[in-house]
């Protein structure tokens, strides 16, 4: 290999703080020989065309593969940067330097720059180690948890691509000499200076006294206001973070009219007039600005008092009392977690809050930008700051069913149900938690069985030497069903490899169910294993993507036609649209009920137009709830299936709409037909027997007043009648008076008199 002339010393980039460097080498295919020529490829095909949506083909490869997905195995490598809309992919100075010079020092240090346990692992080589001796040193100097060596086989497979080290025949890791001259150059860090940074990470860090102002209104949030706050951040101008919102918070200080500020927006950040606008409501939503005249804005006391602070601590603290559950977020990051992990957490601990991983991202984010928190490679935990805060702020109550660990009222059998029928939260921890239990894959077996149920499909358990696991049906159509084999492979290292799968057995018991495909679900898998599989025709899905579908369904349930895919080809990303698009039209029928509701309210709204609204005005009173407003036929669409007959919660006069009920007795209406078709379809008690408030909903009339309560629940508590309805999969309201219907099947599930029980 020919010589580049090396740069300086100086010309090498600066490590990342080591927490802050990725844990996971960049994977790119092939032999160690051909590494460099497929990175230089993978970087001239960049660099001629950006746009990430679109697939990339490895040199000799079959077939091209998706760039995004490249992307991600490249991770955090120093060599990319994205931006825009579309997204694009961009080649950092570093990249650029290695395409015109090919200078493979250059790059090792730009990857040891970003990578943990990369420089490093080229000093711990010493005169020669083996694979194993080079994982172990990983885990007990440098605190990694590897449990396999893929990510020690990954950084060899670099050196050994660039040149500086050799694999000898007696399985030892041998460093060349040029590894040994970019070893005295690079600026390494050391197990010592990791102890030094776990003790600094342990320390107790001092609080911030909040402002005067902000105090008091912490001070005196309640629970109500907590369940209340929006979901959905915002765009922002400039992004959310400190910088942007305190050039926004700041230019408002004096007041602003609307087109001042979109102007100023506009300048500073380089955005359009419409992102402008939307950031402008984003912003009254979170309670920074507020309207101060017929067209003038300006900054609220309290967002003049975090100006005035200029500290991090204090934004969050304001933001805490708008956005759901962003101090509870910091609260669960009490130990290091990914957010998909944390997602589960949040879902576990307030089953109502609906926060998707996209939410909690970006939570993390300002949480981070805040110093509240910390990446470290994939997952995040709290700095010292960050747990002084989450100490300190006013938290919503957690749904836990036992979190006081009182023993339930219906004694053992409430226990026994409770086994036989986990929360959603505790099934998905259990998907994950057993793939690793090699020990007991029976354990694994049983909860992808539970899992897939949950899901909707019918399972028949087999299991054993020589069987298929398990058959998965799904009812796709009258005329269509599908059936799956599925496949559960644990390994406690948590990366299934070519050794535990035989495809050519997974065919036989394909064939011998009358299956349509396979599905091989894991901790993890190897690349020969993802390659394989795609080669027989076989979908892979890990343990981690059912339980987040688990997750997912229990906030948003998904038809069997629209999961098929996740089982069919293993794609459990498609299924992200599809879900999107659900979520948001629950939203928008809820946005729409909420916005009548008020301006029936309103004694303005009731003088002027009788408390009617047209969908301009709905779209008026919406347009700052969601990061995307709400569009025409998103309202249309809401207000038709509001006014038909079965729901019959809104009347339409000549255009304008006005609400027939208040939004508790229409949720409460959607709860009886869901009650209804249920309770036929399980057999739990006949149609004649529905409760009246059911077939008053078919009639089309809305009862005159609630129905008078049952005296026989005074003595149930309703925490644990939602909490039982939670983990049953019924919807249930987090607020106010609970229907009988629910509470008489509660009772009926316990073992507890009801009406008709002499």
């Amino acid at each position: 290999m020919s010589q580049a002339p090396e740069p300086d010393a100086e010309d090498f980039p600066t490590p990342l703080p080591w927490l802050a460097r990725a844990g996971t080498a960049p994977y790119i295919p092939g032999h160690f020989s051909e590494l460099l020529d497929n990175l230089t490829a993978l970087l001239k095909d960049i660099d001629a065309d950006p746009l990430v949506d679109r697939t990339f083909t490895w040199p000799g490869a079959a077939s091209p593969v998706s760039l995004r997905q490249v992307l991600h195995h490249m991770g955090n490598c120093g060599l990319f940067t994205r931006e825009g809309r579309p997204s694009r992919v961009l080649l950092t100075p570093a990249a650029r330097h290695f395409l015109d010079t090919g200078d493979v020092a250059h790059l090792t240090a730009v990857l040891h720059a970003h990578v943990r346990f990369f420089g490093e692992l080229l000093e711990a080589i010493g005169e020669g180690l083996t694979y194993d001796e080079l994982n172990q040193a990983a885990v007990d100097s440098y605190g990694l948890t590897w449990k396999s060596l893929d990510q020690v086989r990954r950084r060899v497979h670099w050196m050994r691509g660039t040149g500086m080290v050799e694999y000898w025949t007696n399985g030892k890791i041998i460093p060349a000499g040029d590894g040994l001259a970019l070893l005295s150059r690079l600026s390494l860090v050391r197990p010592s200076d990791l102890e030094s940074q776990r003790e600094a990470a342990g320390l107790a860090a001092e609080l911030p006294e909040a402002p005067r102002l902000l105090a008091e209104r912490l001070d005196e949030v309640t629970q109500e206001e907590l369940q209340a706050r929006r979901r959905v951040l915002g765009y922002i101008a400039g992004g959310a973070n400190m910088t942007a919102l305190s050039r926004l918070v700041d230019a408002a200080t004096a007041g602003l009219s609307r087109s001042e500020f979109i102007q100023f927006s506009v300048e500073a950040f380089d955005v359009g007039k419409s992102s402008a606008e939307q950031s402008l409501n984003t912003l009254q939503g979170l309670d920074l600005l507020v309207q101060v005249g017929p067209d003038q804005f300006a900054a609220t006391d309290l967002a003049v008092e975090w100006f005035t602070s200029g500290e991090a601590v204090d934004l969050i603290r304001h933001l805490h009392l708008h956005l759901t559950l962003l101090g509870e977020t910091l609260d669960a990051l009490a130990s290091e977690s990914d957010s998909s992990t944390l997602t589960a957490i949040l879902a576990e601990r307030y089953p109502a809050s609906g926060l998707t991983r996209k939410d909690v991202t970006a939570r993390i984010a300002l949480l981070v930008e805040a110093g509240l928190a910390e990446r470290i490679g994939n997952v995040t935990r709290r700095t010292a700051l960050g747990t002084a805060l989450a100490g300190s702020l006013p938290l919503q109550q957690r749904h836990d069913a036992h979190r006081d660990g009182a023993p339930s009222p219906a004694g053992t059998v409430a226990a026994e149900a409770s086994e036989r029928l986990p929360s959603p939260g505790r099934l998905a921890a259990e998907v994950v938690s057993s793939s690793t239990d090699s020990a007991r894959y029976q354990r694994f077996e049983r909860a992808l069985a539970e899992a897939f149920r949950y899901l909707g499909a019918d399972v028949e358990v087999h299991s054993g030497p020589a069987k298929t696991d398990m058959v998965v049906t799904l009812w796709l159509s009258p005329a269509n069903r599908r059936r799956i084999a599925v496949e559960a492979k644990t390994d406690g290292a948590g990366l299934v490899t070519d050794q535990d799968v035989k495809f050519m057995r997974l065919s036989k018991h394909r064939a011998r169910h009358h299956a349509d495909r396979t599905v091989l679900i894991g901790p993890g898998f190897d690349t020969w294993v993802s390659q394989e599989a795609e080669k027989e025709g076989v979908a892979v899905l890990t343990a981690k993507q059912l339980a987040e579908a688990v997750l997912r369904h229990s906030v948003t349930p998904l038809y069997p036609h629209e999961l098929v895919t996740m089982l069919l080809a293993g794609q459990a990303d498609a299924l992200e649209h599809t879900w999107s698009e659900t979520e948001r039209r629950t939203e928008v029928l809820a946005l729409v009920v909420n916005a009548m509701w008020k301006s029936a309210n309103d004694p303005a709204d009731i003088e002027f137009g009788a408390g009617a609204l047209d969908v301009r005005d709905i779209w008026r009173e919406t347009k700052t709830s969601l990061e995307t407003p709400l569009d025409k036929k998103e309202i249309e669409e809401a207000l038709a299936f509001l006014g038909s007959p079965c729901v019959a919660g809104v009347l339409e006069r000549g255009g304008h709409h006005a609400i027939t009920a208040p939004p508790e007795l229409i949720a409460s209406r959607l709860r009886s037909l869901a009650s209804a078709i249920e309770a036929k379809a399980v057999g739990a008690a006949p149609l004649g027997s529905t409760p009246a408030n059911a077939i008053g909903a078919f009639s089309g009339s809305l009862p005159a007043a609630p129905p008078e309560p049952d005296p026989s629940s005074n003595d149930i508590e309703p925490a644990r009648v939602r909490s039982w309805a939670k983990a049953e999969g019924r919807p249930v309201n987090t607020r106010g008076r609970l229907p009988e219907s629910l509470i008489r099947e509660y009772r009926r599930a316990h073992g507890l008199p009801t009406d008709g029980d002499g």
